[in-house]
């Protein structure tokens, strides 16, 4: 053996080692000059695809927020101008088909009869259009009470013109009676345009 690495050997098993250790040297060197980075590398991007699709879902979380809270916002700017009594709709159209559409559930209401609904032809008032409805009804003293107090108590606003009223016997509604007392089962006849206004270029 000595006489072996006096001739510059070395034996085998110490050959061998040398070797597994130069082995492991390269692969350590390898594994940090080039894996290590790619691992380090890739570890990274995972992290920053992550936090991008965490921020992802928060935008997506705002933007869903964003459309409920404009249609909150339109709703409230629609309530808004229903309280301050316009009417609200996209023509005169469909604006008139509302107020016949009150009209009959008014009637239903006072357990009245609406005999007939005539959509009268819109006019502009300085900013605001008139849309008006011209309404029969057949119904009671008590019933036509109801009716008016429904017109004047809801929202949008509604206004009462050109009124008539007519006994079922004929003739016009009179009081009766020492006491000025009416019949409230007495039928009656009643005619009248509603109208309300919608702003322009709502």
């Amino acid at each position: 053996m000595i006489q072996a690495e006096m001739n510059g050997k070395l034996p085998p098993a110490l050959s061998r080692a040398a070797a597994l250790a130069i082995l492991l040297a390269l692969i350590a060197v390898l594994y940090l000059g080039i894996a290590m980075p790619i691992v380090d590398a890739y570890q990274s991007m995972g992290a920053d695809t992550a936090q991008l699709q965490d921020q992802l879902r928060r935008y997506q979380r705002a933007a869903g927020d964003r459309t409920q809270r404009q249609a909150e916002l339109t709703a409230l700017e629609h309530r808004s101008s229903a309280e301050d009594g316009f009417l609200q709709g996209a023509n005169d159209t469909l604006v008139a088909a509302q107020i016949q559409n009150r009209l009959k559930s008014l009637a239903d209401t006072a357990h009245a009869e609406l005999r007939s609904t005539q959509v009268l032809p819109a006019q502009d008032e300085g900013a605001l259009r008139r849309i008006s409805v011209r309404g029969q009804f057949s119904t009671t003293i008590a019933g036509a009470l109801q009716v008016f107090h429904g017109l004047e108590s809801q929202y949008p606003l509604l206004f009462v013109d050109n009124l008539d009223i007519r006994s079922r016997q004929g003739g016009a509604r009179e009081v009766r009676g020492r006491g000025g007392n009416t019949d409230d089962n007495d039928g009656l006849d009643m005619q009248f345009d509603i109208y309300g206004y919608m702003q322009k270029g709502q």
